[in-house]
């Protein structure tokens, strides 16, 4: 039998660790107004404008089923549940012109800076597969990955996400 002030520090310990789950450990996804409709039909629309800003040398196939991710409740970097909302996400491959992906990048990287998008840009360098992020002001996520290693194809592939949203 453990002693009152033994259990007593221990529901201290068990109170702190609570707290500290709560409070510090956790990386829940909050979910952003909107339904997960108005979200697939919003990453379709991100992709297509973007493909639209770039010379395909054969037609792409717009985007008719759109993906959803749901999103995970985690706590100090481990999954602890599901929060009940989802993602949105669709891909879109475009294919270009040999040798002008990398500079097809910074076409859509001036249409996105014009929409008000904050751009990421870092993986520009990227030897192969340079890439530009974009978050746009609603809080979705629209990619732009250009494919260089080869000298006969090349494209440009396209992907959208949205922020966690209520729907199935």
């Amino acid at each position: 039998m453990r002693s009152p002030a033994t259990r007593t520090r221990l529901g201290a310990f068990t109170l702190a660790l609570a707290a500290a789950l709560v409070v510090g450990g956790c990386s829940t996804p909050k979910t952003a107004s909107g339904t997960l409709d108005e979200g697939k039909e919003q990453v379709k629309q991100l992709v297509l404008e973007a493909a639209r800003e770039i010379p395909a040398v054969e037609p792409f196939t717009p985007p008719t089923i759109v993906g959803t991710q749901p999103c995970r409740k985690t706590a100090f970097g481990f999954v602890v549940g599901r929060t009940g909302a989802h993602r949105a996400e669709v891909p879109l491959i475009v294919k270009v012109e040999p040798g002008t992906g990398r500079h097809l990048l910074d076409v859509i990287g001036d249409a996105w800076t014009s929409a008000g998008y904050e751009l990421d840009d870092s993986r520009l360098g990227e030897p192969g597969f340079p890439q530009l992020r974009a978050h746009t002001p609603d809080g979705y996520e629209v990619v732009a990955t250009a494919l260089t290693r080869s000298s006969e194809h090349s494209q440009i592939n396209l992907y959208a996400v949205s922020q966690c949203l209520s729907g199935d």
